[in-house]
């Protein structure tokens, strides 16, 4: 509980394969490498919200900024793990005068998650033991 209302007040979150928040575990898509970098630079395309700032296939990562609700740096990983499983990564970082930022980076993060899942098949979190 106590670790849940910490991240509410970071200026910094980011996935991980067992973090204590559900929603903010690695998520697992049926895609190959090149197909879920395609679909990201697709919605930075799109999204008006985004501004891209890097992005390399070969390496696996995007980053960009978003505006609103508040300025943030994301930077965005992508692993394939096994033919057709691909690991998709978040850390979204905020500047802020306030040390706290009442969990806008956790719903930005759910949000591309929820944009990811719905342009790519979801497979599930926190799979790497099973792969």
């Amino acid at each position: 509980m106590f670790r849940k209302l910490q991240n509410l007040m970071e200026n910094h979150a980011e996935t991980s394969e067992q973090h204590v928040d559900e929603r903010l575990r690695t998520h697992y898509f049926k895609a190959n490498k090149a197909e879920v970098m395609n679909v990201i630079k697709k919605i930075l395309d799109e999204d008006t919200n985004f501004t891209e700032l890097g992005f390399s296939e070969e390496r696996g990562e995007a980053t960009f900024e978003v505006r609103q609700p508040k300025n943030a740096f994301v930077v965005v990983s992508v692993v394939t793990v096994r033919h057709n499983h691909t690991a998709v990564d978040l850390n979204v970082s905020t500047e802020s005068a306030l040390p706290f930022n009442f969990g806008n980076n956790q719903r930005l993060i759910t949000s591309i998650y929820e944009i990811l899942k719905q342009r790519l098949p979801f497979l599930g979190t926190s799979m790497a033991e099973n792969l």
